[in-house]
């Protein structure tokens, strides 16, 4: 009997390594140029319109590791994951970083790895910024977006940004030490307000919103925090509001299914003809 349960349990951890490896295999890294610096794409091979991944203010692409196996076996589409600039393996060009420089090196790499017009994105966060603003930039390209607890412009006002950065003037020589992408963030958090409340009217893609119901907020500003996010979702007809009540900022951790059924309802319904 110990012999039977001992192979089989040497047959289970087998098959979750070789499903493990054959994950790996699907994934590729790359490096690709943008002018003055090198950005880290990690893609998952697939047909149809890619599936772009913006990371959160402090996160690279590894964040998104959990999600792309199931997706990749329900859609089949390409999924492609970066670690902006100062993140990861990226680097970074500290003369020309801004939001909207970001945006448009991220449209020349997409190009330079084939994909040219035609995108969906998930984003999380203070991602949802560069989503809005690549959204604008390239009108009629992004068909679809799913946003994940991202910063809303009725919330984040100029005010609150300008109050944020205050909070974190004395760290900034530790930041700019442990992390050159999050330490320029804090530096242009203004001028990165300044553009969503810009472009934050003129979405008009088809969206689900899905708010966490654990802000990264404590009381009242997590209540404040929902109930902007709600109010920008509400904005429009074409959006759709989701509250994983329980989970917190990073939903997809939390309610994985859930965060990975929606991608896949509002994909099939917006970028499969």
């Amino acid at each position: 009997m110990y012999g039977l349960i001992y192979n089989l349990r040497f047959c289970i951890l087998l098959l979750l390594t070789i499903l493990g490896l054959a994950v790996k295999a699907q994934l590729r890294d790359t490096l690709i140029n943008v002018g003055n610096h090198n950005l880290h794409f990690t893609l998952m091979e697939g047909k149809g319109i890619p599936i772009v991944f913006e990371s959160g203010a402090g996160n690279d692409a590894s964040v998104w590791r959990s999600l792309l196996a199931p997706l990749s076996n329900k859609l089949g589409a390409p999924l492609i994951t970066y670690d902006r600039a100062g993140f990861g393996k990226s680097e970074i060009d500290t003369v020309n970083i801004s939001l909207t420089n970001e945006v448009k090196d991220l449209k020349t790499a997409l190009q330079q790895l084939g994909y040219r017009d035609r995108y969906f994105f998930v984003a999380h966060s203070f991602g949802g910024n560069y989503t809005m603003k690549f959204i604008t930039t390239n009108p009629g390209q992004v068909v679809g977006t799913v946003m994940i607890d991202i910063v809303s412009p009725y919330l984040m006002t100029m005010e609150r940004s300008k109050s944020l950065k205050r909070e974190y003037a004395s760290e900034l020589d530790n930041i700019k030490k442990e992390s050159l992408g999050f330490y320029h963030l804090v530096l242009n958090y203004e001028a990165s307000t300044a553009v969503l409340h810009e472009v934050a009217d003129k979405i008009n893609v088809p969206m689900t919103i899905i708010g966490s119901g654990k802000s990264p907020f404590e009381e009242p500003d997590r209540s404040l925090f929902i109930a902007a996010l709600k109010k920008f979702a509400d904005q429009k007809s074409n959006r759709r509001y989701l509250l994983a009540q329980h989970a917190e900022h990073h939903v997809f951790y939390d309610e994985p299914d859930l965060v990975i059924d929606e991608i896949v309802r509002l994909y099939q319904q917006t970028a499969v003809k």
